[in-house]
């Protein structure tokens, strides 16, 4: 029996235990974020207190997302580590370091190791817009981890490295995807879209203090001016009818300021010709302005981001617009030249680059998606930059005029029939396409492997190609591993020869123009040296050329013989090519895939389809113009 401080006696009897603790807290909590946020959204009808208030909360930018652990998944964890440690994002310019919580360093191996047997693992950026204020960035991430590990009811093992290289500090934790108990760890979607962030958003109220009126009042002050989408701009877009923004609307008495400030937003995007005054205190806006002020934002974080490289680099001369490879526009070229920097523009929203000087001599700025890109380029390598494709491919063309013969059909048979100089491997490339499309729901395959086409199947290729330019704001073709001094004595078959044999690029007197021409001139002493050509006044010929593959791949295949302990068996034109992938080299000639057959392995031209079938067998022919793969579907021979 117990007692109530009244002096009344009760009985405690214990409940029926209904599930673990963990999980009640983590339920009561999303319980909680749920309803503040029906509540805020019930508030928000109009412009009510409750925008004033959100406006005047600590806010927290949190990003996760899961990642797969295959074999291409745990390769890209551990480039990612590296790229958490990279040179020049610490607070000093120096590389940051990677830490976990109070009681035990970060170890690295040991963590990669541990995460091959993982089915999945987190990856999470935190950015406090209040970053500069908190006294430690590392402590508050391992407060909010142990936050998370109190809602999810398990210990966590994690790393994270804190980023300083940016406008805004911010911090990467990569997170295994395992419980204490062994068990896969899974977060509900509501607690990654919203309870991670409310619980970010305590901790730095917690450290500062609510914002203050004041405080928040010049936080929107300062977005009058700036030439991006802005929470002012949120806000004024609540107030639009039909394009018409009035002002002469009452509010509150104690936001007129407020009102002041949409006022100077408005005659602000009027100068940028994004709104029109319509008389007093009424302004009609463009229907795009929306994405217009984005992409302004976007290109003044390239500019920026664009004229600290080239400082780095020792180039003077301030960036312009002409400068930025626009990959939509109907003007866009390609563009082929040496890399002289590279980075990250925004790491917040994974945006990489590149810096490309031209034969020009012009720097180029290329925007290459996530920042995992990155890894397979280094200063001084030459690349070609085109513009993504946005319509039907040449194959889109021919399937839909098969198609079109044929009640829209389309199979092999049908393209042999129209086409009976066709080859194997052409045809082969048709089917790929519509597999592509066929995922992507554009197109059906019938039981007996024909395909059902569309009569609007140009249109929905030329959607599809679209959609996939968005993760890929450009075509780059990296023309080799090497940098052009590299390969002026390289054994293989380099950029530079097929250069000479082509003599397609027309060089400049200045900039990587003029480095190239210098190039090609100790190229063919050194090929006169080795006895490829006569003089260097000879052509270089697709003889040439194949000489030096066939001499640089008998040098990695008696590398490679020592290291597998099996003989290297050459594959020509016409073999067929049955083993397992087991791995990739990149050499002077290009980039080889290792494909094991028994006690002996061939090197044929690798492909990006192999990497997420490391391990499993494979199946090809080898053609003049490369190979045409065929993935099992078994895990391996």
């Amino acid at each position: 029996m117990a007692k109530t401080p009244s002096g009344h006696e009760f009985e405690v009897s214990l409940g029926r235990i209904r599930s673990d603790p963990g999980d009640r807290r983590l339920r009561g909590f999303l319980k909680k974020v749920a309803y503040g946020a029906k509540r805020a959204a019930r508030r928000s009808r109009g412009l009510s207190s409750s925008v004033a208030r959100a406006q005047f909360q600590r806010r927290v930018i949190v990003k996760i997302t899961s990642v797969k652990m295959t074999a291409r998944g745990a390769g890209a964890q551990a480039l990612h580590l590296d790229y958490l440690e990279r040179s020049g994002a610490g607070a000093d310019g120096s590389a940051p370091e990677l830490y976990t919580d109070d009681h035990a360093e970060f170890d690295k191996e040991a963590f990669l190791a541990a995460g091959q047997e993982d089915r999945h693992q987190f990856r999470m950026i935190l950015s406090p817009e209040d970053a500069g204020e908190l006294a430690d960035l590392s402590a508050f991430t391992r407060d909010l981890v142990k936050e998370m590990e109190r809602d999810l009811g398990t210990k966590l093992v994690w790393g994270a490295a804190n980023h300083f290289d940016t406008d805004q500090p911010h911090t990467h934790v990569v997170i295994r995807g395992r419980r204490d108990d062994g068990t896969d760890l899974v977060m509900p979607r509501r607690y990654i879209t919203q309870g991670i962030r409310e619980r970010a958003q305590d901790l730095v109220a917690l450290e500062l203090g609510p914002v203050t009126e004041l405080a928040g009042r010049v936080r929107l002050a300062k977005m009058v001016a700036q030439e991006r989408w802005t929470q002012l701009d949120t806000e004024i877009e609540k107030r639009t009818n039909g394009g018409l923004v009035d002002l002469c609307e009452g509010s509150e008495p104690n936001q007129k300021w407020r009102q002041r400030l949409y006022s100077q937003r408005l005659k602000r995007l009027s100068d940028l010709n994004l709104a029109v005054p319509q008389g007093r205190r009424q302004w009609r806006v463009q229907p795009d302005i929306k994405p217009t002020l984005r992409r302004m934002g976007e290109r003044g974080d390239v500019i920026k981001a664009l004229n600290q490289s080239l400082r780095r680099v020792g180039r003077t001369a301030p960036p312009t617009a002409s400068m930025i490879f626009d990959s939509t526009s109907a003007s866009a070229r390609p563009v082929t030249g040496k890399i002289i920097a590279k980075g990250v523009a925004d790491d917040i929203n994974d945006c990489a680059y590149l810096v490309v000087e031209s034969l020009k001599g012009q720097p180029t700025y290329v925007g290459i998606g996530g920042a995992d890109q990155l890894e397979d380029y280094e200063a001084g390598q030459v690349v070609t930059v085109s513009p993504a494709n946005s319509g039907p491919r040449p194959s889109d063309h021919v399937i839909a005029k098969i198609a079109a013969r044929n009640q829209g059909r389309y199979s092999t048979q049908l393209h042999m029939k129209a086409d009976a100089r066709a080859q194997p491997a052409y045809i082969e490339a048709h089917v790929r396409r519509l597999e592509a499309l066929r995922r992507a729901r554009h197109v059906t395959r019938h039981q007996d492997g024909s395909w059902h086409v569309p009569k609007d199947y140009l249109d929905r290729a030329a959607a599809f190609e679209t959609a996939q330019a968005v993760g890929r704001p450009a075509v780059i073709s990296r023309q080799s591993h090497l940098t052009v001094s590299q390969m002026e004595t390289a054994i293989g078959s380099t950029w530079l020869d097929s250069d000479l044999r082509d003599r397609k690029i027309q060089t400049e007197t200045r900039g990587f123009g003029t480095e190239l021409e210098q190039a090609r001139t100790r190229r063919r002493a050194f090929l006169v040296q080795q006895g490829f050509i006569a003089s260097v006044e000879s052509k270089v010929t697709d003889k040439t050329l194949v000489a030096l593959k066939e001499q640089d791949l008998a040098q990695a295949a008696r590398q490679l013989s020592s290291k597998l302990g099996k003989s290297y068996a050459p594959a020509i034109d016409g073999d067929r090519v049955d083993g397992k992938y087991h791995s990739s080299i990149d050499r002077p000639s290009g980039k080889f895939a290792i494909v094991e057959h028994g006690q002996s392995f061939v090197l044929v031209p690798w492909r990006e389809v192999l990497e997420r079938n490391r391990g499993k067998g494979v199946s090809g022919i080898m053609r003049k113009e490369g190979i045409t793969w065929q993935i099992s579907k078994g895990r391996s021979l």
